[in-house]
């Protein structure tokens, strides 16, 4: 039985067609309405602020005080860049919009979103170092490894949001 396509539930055999696909792994527009308006905004926000990061960096004299800014971690008693902000909301949304009531196991997809969260995060954190020591070489590698992250995490979770939850997320270009 493959974990990402399980054909069993507590209550019997799950349903499955070509048209409603696996009842197992299905999740409600009732759980994804909500989610999408609880983090979309903050996601995208996110994604906004990495893509002018990403200008910043990419510009012949980069303005470094305002790439620090960008990705603030946010200590003590400030509040954290959106890019750094939008990554625990990225976990959340994943979470809420690909786990299905029906199956208690983990979806694929969901393993695979954390692990794209977590190397953003990562991309985050190097980026933040790179800037302060004002390596241009290093930050436009981690930005380029940043986007790639972001642009997989949003190419799956995109795949959950139909035109009733909302408008897919834009990917970094």
């Amino acid at each position: 039985m493959p974990a990402s396509d399980p054909t069993w539930n507590t209550w019997g055999e799950c349903t499955k067609s070509e048209t409603t696909g696996n009842s197992c792994v299905y999740v409600s527009l009732k759980q994804r309405i909500p989610a999408y308006g609880k983090y979309a905004f903050s996601i995208q926000l996110g994604a906004d602020e990495f893509t002018k990061l990403g200008k910043i960096l990419h510009d012949t004299n980069p303005n470094w005080n305002e790439a620090s800014k960008l990705v603030d971690p946010g200590l003590e008693q400030r509040m954290p860049a959106p890019a750094v902000d939008a990554l625990l909301k990225m976990a959340l949304f994943a979470t809420q919009t690909l786990t299905s009531p029906n199956y208690s196991g983990v979806a694929r997809e969901l393993l695979v979103s954390r692990y794209y969260v977590n190397e953003c995060a990562f991309a985050t954190k190097e980026l933040a170092r790179a800037i302060e020591e004002r390596d241009v070489a290093a930050a436009l590698g981690l930005w380029e490894f940043g986007r790639d992250s972001w642009n997989s995490y949003l190419a799956i979770v995109n795949r959950s949001i139909s035109p009733k939850v909302g408008d897919k997320f834009e990917i970094i270009i």
